[in-house]
């Protein structure tokens, strides 16, 4: 990985000069924002924390400084900023920093983008970066932003679209090139070029074994086609490439655990849960992102009937930290599963009113409202009634937004467990055009994964259960 880092006269030469006359914090800020996006801790600069603070320390009025260490605060599941004081305390600093300062047009858009984004406006924000990336089509920050932006809106192909307006101003040595192109494989796979996704990850991965977004993205093309085998080998062949100081790990060892889960073998899928998933989400970092891997997976495995033992309440401390906060309704949703697996059954009760409660809220409108309104209520509508034994409420809750589930965020993978849940529900209710709507969509599967055992053994459980 690079650690050649530029300075003020190298940005300057990248035609992205930086407000700033600080050789360390330029050097800095090009470590900080290459980690951040790459998903990985550099030890010669000591990491991606220990590395930002290093660059506010170098300078503490650079502007760009306090504003990527900002985005940091803004991942996805974080409240509003008027709901948030810890983040308001910061804009509030960098707002008045910025009325001091003497910074560049390109650095004004950024605090803009910022601070609509704070506001919990992502839609707003990302036209703001996309605005940025028009003139400055090798800010990898702005691209970082409206790349994890759309993908917490669960917007691919405007996704994709973007990679594929930058990617051309890259060259093979331009700080970054490797980054855009794995997250270009990723929007390629997630927009169904399987094809051209696992050429662009190869080629990224080529050129640098350790992209760990490459890696992410070609174990996406494996799995989304049913090709678990195949997708197990590489995800272990490459594992000391992603496995150290990467904020990645965790979700690759999920779609290693993920691949053996729908060929059926549930012992490997859950020991890799045991041994990485379970502890980097408790022990290592509490973030959402590995959380929502583990309530995904393990409710994958309940719906295949295994026997998960007390692994749902491991996750009860890390769950308190993200409950009720409303930031992000993927992140939402994957909490309601682990509450439905809580001994205290009005956990379910409590968060789905707290949504409800959310979504009627009038005096701000913030993107996740709306979702949350539109697709985040019936969707965990429909899993409390699947989990309350009323399989045709589910169905007739969870079909009609199927193609809407889409705005909670994540990706096709991630989003699968809910599609999973409604299939379940079609088969389990009691009135018999679910039963054959149920036999359809393992149909429509099958199309997509031609080789996947999941589909086989639904429909085995369908024809057993609703012979005629």
């Amino acid at each position: 990985m690079r650690t050649n880092w530029r300075d003020c006269k190298a940005w300057i030469d990248a035609g992205l000069p930086l407000s700033t006359t600080s050789n360390e914090a330029c050097k800095l800020y090009d470590a900080s924002v290459t980690q951040a996006s790459g998903m990985y801790d550099e030890p010669s600069v000591g990491g991606l924390e220990e590395c930002t603070k290093k660059m506010i320390g170098a300078d503490p009025k650079f502007v760009m400084g306090h504003v990527f260490a900002n985005n940091l605060c803004l991942g996805g599941p974080e409240k509003p900023l008027h709901l948030n004081t810890d983040l308001k305390t910061k804009m509030d600093a960098l707002n008045a920093l910025v009325q001091e300062s003497q910074i560049t047009d390109r650095e004004r858009k950024h605090v803009n983008a910022l601070n609509v984004c704070a506001q919990g406006k992502r839609y707003a924000a990302v036209k703001l970066w996309e605005d940025i990336l028009v003139d400055y089509p090798t800010d990898l920050l702005a691209s970082r932003q409206a790349f994890l932006s759309l993908l917490n809106l669960g917007m691919p192909k405007e996704n994709k679209d973007i990679t594929t307006r930058v990617l051309p101003s890259y060259k093979k040595d331009t700080p970054g090139y490797s980054i855009i192109l794995s997250w270009q494989a990723f929007c390629l796979e997630e927009n169904n070029f399987y094809d051209l996704a696992e050429k662009t990850a190869k080629q990224c991965l080529e050129m640098e074994r350790r992209e760990t977004y490459a890696t992410h993205a070609l174990s996406h093309v494996y799995l989304m086609q049913g090709q678990h085998e195949k997708g197990i080998e590489f995800i272990l062949s490459t594992e000391d490439d992603w496995s150290r100081a990467c904020y990645m790990a965790c979700h690759n060892y999920w779609h290693l655990s993920l691949a053996y889960a729908e060929k059926g073998d549930f012992t490997e899928a859950l020991g890799i849960f045991d041994t990485q998933v379970n502890w980097a989400t408790n022990k290592k970092s509490k973030s959402d992102f590995n959380l929502t891997d583990a309530t995904g997976l393990l409710y994958r495995l309940k719906l295949e009937g295994v026997d998960v033992g007390n692994r749902w309440s491991v996750l009860d401390e890390t769950c308190d930290v993200y409950m009720y906060g409303h930031g992000q309704m993927f992140t939402e949703a994957n909490l309601l599963l682990s509450c439905c697996h809580n001994q205290d059954k009005s956990k379910r009760y409590k968060l789905l009113e707290s949504l409800k409660q959310y979504g009627k809220n009038d005096s701000e409108d913030w993107d996740s409202k709306k979702i949350v309104s539109e697709v985040g209520i019936p969707l965990c509508e429909g899993i409390v009634a699947f989990e309350d034994g009323d399989y045709s409420k589910a169905v007739e809750l969870l079909y009609p937004i199927r193609y809407e589930i889409i705005k909670i965020g994540g990706s096709d993978a991630q989003r699968d467990v809910f599609y999973q849940l409604l299939i379940h529900s079609t088969l389990r209710s009691p009135k018999q055009e679910h039963n054959r709507l149920g036999r359809m969509l393992l149909s429509e599967r099958r199309v997509a994964k031609e080789s996947d055992s999941w589909t086989d053994r639904l429909m085995a459980q369908f024809v057993t259960s609703h012979s005629t």
